[in-house]
């Protein structure tokens, strides 16, 4: 069983990522529009990216649920990503974290490549359960995930630290036998 297969939607090719990606991923993870939005880690230069791939393809090497490259299907370029962090095998659970340009915002496609790859997760991996967080005033994001079927279990206070402010951030999940509710 492969974790991080090639899956397709109407518009959007999910994949694994590769070297071929690092300007697209250079565009996507040094852009400062999202960093007052995400919970993620802001990278600034391209040796920054190249340590990022090889880190994704050092996990797509031990076969753990891993990173998807989002992808247009009208011009081949990466968009956003969808990555899989903190796997806990002897739990089958792991956080999810997603990311997508700005101006492809608003347009359905996160939901569309999550409600691919979370349906793909539980019907062909042993994973029971993903968690995925927000901060707690971006609804955007919190919107995204609902719409994906991921339930808000709570506010998880003063959780983490961005620049010199303690933020809020939203604890949301997908078990398995919640799939059954979510129309893909």
């Amino acid at each position: 069983m492969s974790y991080n297969p090639t899956l397709e939607t109407k518009r959007l090719i999910l994949r694994k990522i590769s070297g071929d990606d690092k300007e697209d991923l250079f565009e996507l993870l040094t852009n400062s529009e999202m960093d007052k939005k995400m919970i993620w880690n802001h990278l600034d230069d391209m040796d920054e990216i190249e340590a990022y791939i090889t880190e994704v393809r050092d996990s797509y090497n031990m076969n753990h649920p891993s990173c998807f490259g989002i992808e247009l299907k009208e011009d081949n370029h990466l968009i956003g990503v969808v990555e899989f962090f903190n796997y806990k095998e002897e739990f089958n659970c792991v956080e999810m974290h997603y990311m997508l340009l700005p101006k492809h915002h608003r347009k359905g496609m996160m939901t569309e490549a999550l409600l691919k790859i979370l349906s793909f997760i539980f019907d062909k991996t042993d994973i029971n359960r993903i968690e995925a967080f927000c901060l707690k005033e971006n609804k955007a994001a919190a919107k995204v995930l609902e719409k994906a079927g991921l339930i808000l279990e709570g506010i998880l206070r003063e959780k983490i630290l961005v620049g010199d402010e303690y933020m809020d951030i939203k604890l949301y999940s997908m078990l398995k036998s919640d799939m059954q509710f979510v129309v893909v």
